[in-house]
């Protein structure tokens, strides 16, 4: 009864009535709180910021009652996180649910132990132990076979359970330090794209670096952790030399070696798959491509983060494929969600910019003759022609398709000036950030070809004599070809080369 005499000094009734979760459904007659009034707000989509929500409590957005509110709010929403049925979920598969257990019985160990609840604690912890090891969550593991190895010498001197622990520790104080390992290394191998312009060969060599670095973890740790950090280093950098075949091997291995475990993570597997879509794509395999991102689409939560990026991948994947009427589902199927509206502007402006490529084969192949896909996708033209959005700041490429696309629009309503000034800024982006050891080819001959048009007058006939040559190169260059990224040619330049011929008189 040791163990159950220690909850009498920590806890009392008064506590446990404290509990409030706010997810409950309300019963007949009870007034809401402001709280739940707020939290079932957001729950069904009618709060979508801070004004909203101000109105609907009819406060002020930048007063302090409703700065204090918000505090409130947020820290009563901590403990119902404690209370998620996560066993009943279907948003939830077996690792990830034993994670949360986990987790959730980590924070009741650490109170027993904070508590002088020794008894309890080492019951706790050999429960956690072993659910954690066999679900890969390193660092909990380590905690309760610190703490039980601690046990052993300190309150009930035992040898034989003491060296038993003292093993664990050892192997997952090795597991954690593999884990940081890998993930560092994947982290240093990403921050040069995010921070400043680094080359590809520079990524590609410390790639290779880091990932001779962890070879000496690699035959002792098989963690989900190591093994996504280690092969995603791997493949950034066979992707950053532009070795699709090798980017796809080495996304196949890892896809390989997490099935092989007895615990999986459909997320992490999800980006392995991601990846190898983007290489099959680069090496114009879009059949296998569509079908790929498809299963990893299936996969993911209806409306969550990852489910909307993995719809913007299959759109602009079926774009490059020249596939418009499922690149218009895929757009209709992203637009229609209603939590479209709750995503961040960066992943709003990447599908404006793909929506932009939609309505511009529209008009050129005439998709669905029946469908206004303006209307269904809120596109408006002349927003999208004025606004400066953030990829206009981007210096590696990714402000070319917005050019492109808006040089399109203009040229096809016959609004030369416009069109000659996006012109320019082509040929000026190209000189400033494009060189011969930056690569890039077919973006470079196709902007050169595109500024042509100003030397031309818009002519068709002499535009036609002037690129002959470059589109004949164009052509004969591989869309994989060095160093081109993934997300600046969005439709085939051949394809947009025609459409420009097809513009002019």
């Amino acid at each position: 009864m040791t163990d159950l005499k220690e909850f009498a000094h920590v806890l009392d009734g008064y506590k446990l009535r404290q509990v409030e979760v706010l997810t409950r459904p309300l019963r007949p007659g009870v007034q809401e709180t402001r709280y739940r009034i707020m939290y079932h707000a957001l729950a069904e989509g009618q709060v979508r910021n801070e004004a909203e929500g101000a109105q609907l409590l009819k406060l002020d957005a930048k007063g302090r009652p409703f700065r204090r509110f918000l505090l409130e709010f947020r820290r009563r929403l901590f403990a119902p996180l404690l209370f998620l049925d996560t066993e009943n979920s279907p948003n939830f598969n077996s690792t990830q649910k034993a994670n949360f257990e986990c987790l959730r019985k980590l924070a009741t160990f650490q109170t027993l132990v904070y508590r002088h609840c020794p008894e309890n604690a080492c019951l706790l912890a050999k429960a956690i132990i072993e659910l954690a090891i066999q679900n890969d969550v390193t660092l909990v593991a380590l905690e309760m076979a610190t703490f039980l190895k601690r046990y052993y010498v300190e309150r009930v001197p035992d040898s034989e359970q003491y060296l038993h622990y003292q093993a664990y520790v050892e192997r997952l104080r090795l597991d954690w330090q593999a884990e940081n390992k890998a993930m560092e290394s994947y982290q240093a191998v990403i921050a040069p794209a995010v921070k400043s312009k680094s080359t590809q060969s520079q990524i590609a060599n410390r790639a290779q670096a880091l990932v001779e670095s962890l070879s000496s973890y690699k035959e002792k740790c098989n963690t989900i952790i190591f093994v996504s950090g280690y092969y995603a280093t791997r493949y950034i950098g066979e992707m950053s030399r532009f070795h699709w075949h090798d980017a796809i091997a080495v996304c196949d291995e890892a896809i390989s070696n997490l099935n092989d475990k007895s615990c999986t993570s459909p997320r992490i597997m999800a980006v392995f798959k991601v990846h190898k879509v983007i290489c099959l794509t680069m090496l114009d395999r879009y059949v296998e491509a569509l079908r790929l991102n498809s299963e990893v689409i299936q996969a993911e939560i209806i409306g969550s983060r990852n489910w909307f990026l993995y719809l913007d991948n299959q759109l602009l994947v079926s774009l490059k494929a020249t596939q418009y009427k499922s690149a218009s589902q895929t757009a209709a199927k992203i637009y229609s969600s209603r939590n479209f509206a709750a995503m961040p502007e960066s992943i709003k402006e990447s599908w404006t910019l793909l929506a932009a490529y939609l309505i511009l084969a529209d008009r050129n192949e005439g998709i669905n003759p029946g469908i206004q896909l303006e209307k269904v996708l809120n596109f408006r033209v002349n927003k999208f022609l004025n606004q400066v959005p953030n990829y206009s700041k981007d210096k590696k490429g990714m402000n070319v398709p917005i050019l492109i696309a808006q040089f399109l629009f203009l040229l096809q309503s016959k609004e030369f000036d416009g069109a000659h000034d996006k012109l320019t800024a082509l040929r000026k982006y190209r000189v400033k950030h494009f060189n011969t050891e930056d690569g890039y080819y077919r973006t470079q001959l196709f902007i050169r070809m595109l500024c042509s048009v100003a030397g031309t007058a818009f002519n068709k006939k002499l535009f036609l004599k002037k690129t002959a040559d470059m589109i004949k190169t164009v052509t004969r260059i591989p869309k994989g070809h060095p160093d081109q990224h993934f997300k600046i040619e969005i439709i085939p330049y051949e394809v947009l080369w025609q459409w420009v011929v097809n513009c002019l008189d």
